[in-house]
Formats: C-alpha cells, structure tokens, sequence
C-alpha cells in the first residue's frame, strides 16, 4: 500500500466493522449496529495521474465518471461492490483497444557510464487497470466488501 501525494486518485476498500463487543449509543441509549460502520482493509493511490494517459477529453470525462462518480462514499455501499468495480475494468479495455491511450515519462534516472540517460516510461492507464484486477481478485471472496474512490 503505497502512498503518492500527486495522485489526484485514491482506491480505498470497506467492509463492515467486525467488532467483538457490544456498544452502546449513549445519543439513542440503543446498543450501536456495527454493520452500519465500515473499516478501512486497503488503501492505494496509483503514482501519477492515471486520467493523464487518456488522450480523448470524451473517454477522460467517462472513465471520472465510472470510477469516481459510480464510486463515491456518497453511494450506498451495496452498489459499490467488486462485481460493479470489476465492471470499470471494461470501460478501461474499450479506451485501450481504441487507441485512446497512451505512454508517458514516469522519470528519468541519472546518466549512464556513456552519458546517455535511461528515461522510464508508463502506461498510467494500463497499471490502474493491472490493479483493479488485482484489487478484484483478491477481495472478491471477502464478505460485503465495497470499494470508494477519490
């Protein structure tokens, strides 16, 4: 779980509080339903800003819409589970199998031996998509798991 201050995106996973004892809501004087609060199980903020690679301003504006949108806390956490965040992984194979993409510099090393430099190179666009694979395979057995991204 890496942390990148430059990343304007965050993926965050939830599930609802496991919690061992009882609580008491002293506002209701009702013991506290610990489903209704969700724990934090992952956090991960993609280096460099993924919507950069996109070269269409069309597939910018609906890939903000299906993962920011479609995934902020504001929606219930039932409709923001893996099987809907697994469905963003399309949207991002429909941008990359039309050419809408592309390669960016990611950094450039020091000079080598012969004063030539090693440039790095990503595709932003891909590596988040590499990730949400990976995201969805690994929790999609975690009981009510819900993704939020911002």
């Amino acid at each position: 779980m890496s942390s990148n201050s430059s990343s304007p995106l965050k993926v965050v996973l939830w599930q609802p509080c496991r919690w061992g004892k009882k609580y008491l809501d002293t506002n209701t004087n009702a013991l506290v339903e610990p489903t209704f609060y969700q724990e934090e199980i992952y956090s991960w903020e993609p280096f460099g800003d993924p919507f950069g690679s996109v070269t269409s301003s069309e597939q910018t504006q609906r890939l903000r819409e299906e993962l920011i949108e479609k995934f902020t806390l504001v929606i219930k956490p039932e409709k923001r589970g893996i099987y809907q965040f697994k469905q963003v992984i399309q949207v991002i194979d429909e941008i990359l199998s039309n050419n809408e993409s592309s390669w960016s510099d990611l950094e450039e090393l020091g000079r080598l031996s012969n004063s030539d430099s090693v440039n790095l190179r990503q595709h932003q666009l891909l590596a988040l998509r590499q990730h949400i694979q990976w995201v969805c395979d690994t929790f999609v057995n975690v009981p009510d798991v819900n993704v939020s991204l911002h």
